[in-house]
């Protein structure tokens, strides 16, 4: 949250959450900023799945399958209420969805959740081979910084999102890799996780293509993250791809990795705007 005196870049070596609440709305520091206006898209995405984490795990229904998070308008960097409401509550699998609302009741945001309480199923095996080639035997704090990931001076959330990138023999960049060096809320969160990586996929993919658009904008209108287990550790792989045109029209989307092999998939919706 803003103060009369700015924060600064020590703050980022702290364990304190990027967003608190102590029994009223979510209060984000500095750090939740996005490098223009507003909150960054991936800590906005970030809180309102892991709000439908935190009721979830309330109710004692399992793990998250799969989120969809809409960006109905710019986030404050200001206090913020989230609305959480059960759609359904079934035996095996349940459905949340949250508003994320400013103080004045305006919607910022809304995403739903779906969530599946394990169960074994003596005598069956997996019905499709699960990729493993990316079963990362190293530690990605050891590869170069993103090369894209500029981090402008003033405080916001690429000061605490640590990200890097693989690259082949001949330099062609391959997976990317990211992490937080601060938790995102004051409770562990999968989809949390998830979405603070997810939510670069467009910029992963503009930046190895060489299709980077100077003079426009790419924001993200909405992004979805799909799951069938659960990421193990902190750090979380994106391969990414798009398909931008000239209508100004887009998506992107990737592939979801842990250090042991594939997660999940995430999409998103991108719309071109002009710069300037």
């Amino acid at each position: 949250m803003n103060s009369s005196a700015p924060a600064t870049h020590a703050a980022a070596e702290t364990g304190a959450p990027i967003f608190t609440r102590e029994g009223g709305p979510w209060l984000p520091d500095d750090y939740a900023a996005g490098p223009f206006r507003g909150l960054y898209g991936g800590a906005v995405a970030g809180l309102v799945a892991g709000a439908m984490e935190e009721h979830a795990v309330s109710e004692g229904w399992g793990t998250p399958l799969s989120a969809t998070v809409l960006m109905l308008r710019p986030a404050p960097v200001a206090p913020l209420v989230t609305e959480i409401t059960t759609l359904q509550a079934g035996r095996r699998n349940a459905v949340a969805e949250c508003l994320l609302k400013d103080e004045a009741g305006k919607i910022i945001s809304k995403g739903h959740a779906i969530f599946v309480k394990p169960d074994a199923m003596p005598g069956t095996r997996p019905l499709t081979a699960i990729p493993t080639a990316t079963n990362w035997a190293g530690d990605p704090a050891t590869l170069p910084l993103w090369a894209n990931g500029k981090r402008p001076e003033h405080v916001n959330f690429l000061h605490i999102l640590e990200m890097r990138e693989e690259r082949d023999a001949t330099g062609k960049p391959g997976m990317r890799w990211s992490r937080m060096t601060r938790p995102l809320l004051p409770f562990a969160s999968l989809l949390a996780t998830l979405f603070t990586a997810a939510d670069n996929a467009s910029a992963f993919w503009l930046s190895s293509s060489g299709a980077w658009p100077a003079n426009f904008g790419f924001p993200n209108v909405d992004v979805s993250v799909h799951v069938s287990r659960a990421p193990q550790g902190e750090w979380i792989g994106v391969t990414p791809d798009a398909q931008l045109h000239e209508t100004g029209m887009g998506m992107s989307e990737g592939a979801l990795y842990d250090r042991t092999g594939l997660v999940g998939r995430t999409c998103q919706t991108n719309i071109l705007v002009p710069r300037g």
